[in-house]
């Protein structure tokens, strides 16, 4: 074989390897878990509303009533993506 040939298979299996490096790339660089769209959220919130919830702005109920609407809507294991934060109450350890 002569040089040439050699440099051509070498170069020709790096741009093959960089080519399959970067595909990969591209693939895990598309997560599965991006933000939801303004959409979604919106066809998540009616869904809640659909199961009883009803937001407010001084709501007493607040955690137990969206969590028993979205237990209604998602079972009881599966949450959707209006899951609320824990709230820190003055009983709660810090």
């Amino acid at each position: 074989m002569s040089k040439l040939h050699l440099v051509r298979t070498g170069f020709v299996a790096m741009t093959m390897a960089i080519s399959f490096a970067a595909s990969a790339q591209a693939q895990t660089a598309q997560p599965n878990n991006s933000p939801p769209t303004r959409a979604s959220e919106k066809a998540d919130l009616k869904n809640l509303e659909a199961h009883g919830y009803q937001p407010t702005a001084n709501d007493p109920t607040y955690p137990n009533d969206i969590q028993r609407a979205e237990k209604a809507t998602y079972g009881s294991g599966a949450t959707g993506a209006t899951t609320p934060k824990k709230t820190m109450t003055p009983s709660t350890p810090q």
